[in-house]
């Protein structure tokens, strides 16, 4: 593996739940980047879905919270939007971070700026290759910036996995490297130019196992967040067939009832299928088909008149209850105090059982003013949600000497 595969973050796809969430919430928005790492003077493409029929705004900007680049596109008739920027001489190597915003809406995901990838130099041989100190300080300099970087992934990993094995492991080549950092420059090179790169050498092969560990975490905590999803859609499914029996009889309301029948037969064989072990790819196409079954729910209902759509507000309003609830309890596990909005979204559920109450009576009227209700408590808790989880970006466990390395 060449030395800038090592250094490249292994950029996680750890918003499923915002992504999902806001599918079966009132309105839509995802982004994400083609690839998760370019080099300077790189093209970049970054993509998305909105179901809002506005124009798109997505920011670029640095640790520094600086803006790099600010660029917009109107969604197609589909909903997708695409905008492209080029690596200029504004960037440098590190993380960054894309947002992109439509009406009330707002989504994040990162890329990384990695160092320019020699194909002629492979790691194994280029290990050696160290003249003075300052090319063996350069490259340890190098590893502690990518352990600085995989600290602050293993973190936002650690909400929903364990990684403090996986941590301490990080810890201690962190602490391996940062000795050898000050044993290099104590030493005298001449005599211990050997033993020193020899030992930079096995600590290095260890730093690049990193990545492979993970990917396959990752791989493990996107497989949950989607078990998570797909309980939780077949939770709305059955909630949708027992209110079904309260529309009036006609034929497009048997039509519906048959579509959720058939829906629920794929969210349960997903289901099977996401407990079994999965390769990435068929993992992605599943991801795919839990969309689909999201977007088919709401299109039925769309079908089915004024009943229709007191039953889609009110399945659109749990489903943003429930992406509320379960975003506030992961937060919860970080130390956030969430007691305010705990509140609020108590008082919301309330509501919606007063809400389910006029349902069985049909009272149509009671339904929406109940919607509106809990939608107004619910108001701000989205925003609250967003600035509470903006990542940290105080250095986390690593010493700092790699930090401006690669400029």
């Amino acid at each position: 593996m060449r030395w800038s595969r090592i250094i490249g973050l292994v950029v996680l796809t750890l918003m499923l739940v915002p992504s999902f969430g806001t599918a079966l919430a009132d309105d839509t928005l995802t982004v994400s980047t083609v690839k998760d790492s370019y080099e300077l003077g790189d093209e970049v493409t970054v993509k998305g879905y909105t179901s809002i029929d506005e124009p798109v705004t997505v920011v670029i900007g640095n640790s520094s919270g600086d803006i790099l680049t600010l660029e917009s596109d109107d969604p197609n008739v589909k909903g997708n939007y695409t905008v492209e920027f080029d690596l200029d001489e504004k960037f440098e190597i590190g993380e960054y971070e894309v947002n992109a915003t439509v009406g009330e809406l707002w989504e994040t995901t990162t890329f990384e700026v990695v160092i320019e990838e020699d194909d002629d130099e492979e790691d194994d041989g280029a290990c050696e290759d160290f003249e003075t100190v300052d090319d063996l300080l350069c490259a340890i300099e190098r590893a502690l910036y990518y352990l600085n970087k995989v600290n602050d992934t293993t973190e936002a990993l650690q909400i929903d996995y364990d990684m403090t094995s996986f941590w301490e492991y990080v810890e201690e080549l962190n602490q391996s490297l940062t000795e050898l950092y000050d044993d290099a420059i104590s030493a005298d090179w001449e005599t211990s130019a050997e033993e020193l790169i020899e030992s930079f050498c096995d600590l290095r092969k260890e730093v690049s196992q990193l990545n492979g560990l993970l990917n396959s975490i990752t791989k493990n905590v996107k497989a949950k967040k989607a078990q998570q999803f797909t309980m939780n859609m077949i939770r709305h499914i059955n909630r949708l067939t027992w209110r079904i029996g309260n529309l009036t009889a006609s034929e497009k309301s048997e039509q519906f009832a048959n579509t959720i029948r058939a829906h629920n037969r794929t969210l349960n064989r997903l289901w099977l299928t996401l407990n079994t072990t999965i390769g990435e790819e068929e993992l992605e196409e599943l991801l795919g088909e839990l969309q689909g079954v999201s977007q088919g729910v709401e299109s039925g209902l769309d079908g089915l008149g004024e009943e229709g759509l007191s039953l889609k507000q009110m399945y659109k309003l749990q489903a943003k209850i429930d992406v509320f609830r379960s975003t506030v309890e992961r937060m919860e596990k970080k130390g956030k105090d969430m007691g305010r909005l705990q509140e609020k979204l108590g008082k919301a559920e309330e509501l919606m059982n007063g809400i389910e109450k006029d349902w069985n009576g049909k009272n149509w009227g009671k339904v929406k003013d109940g919607i509106t209700d809990s939608n107004e408590n619910l108001g701000g808790v989205g925003k609250t949600i967003r600035e509470l989880n903006k990542p940290d970006k105080s250095n986390k466990g690593g010493n700092g000497k790699g930090k401006n390395k690669g400029n």
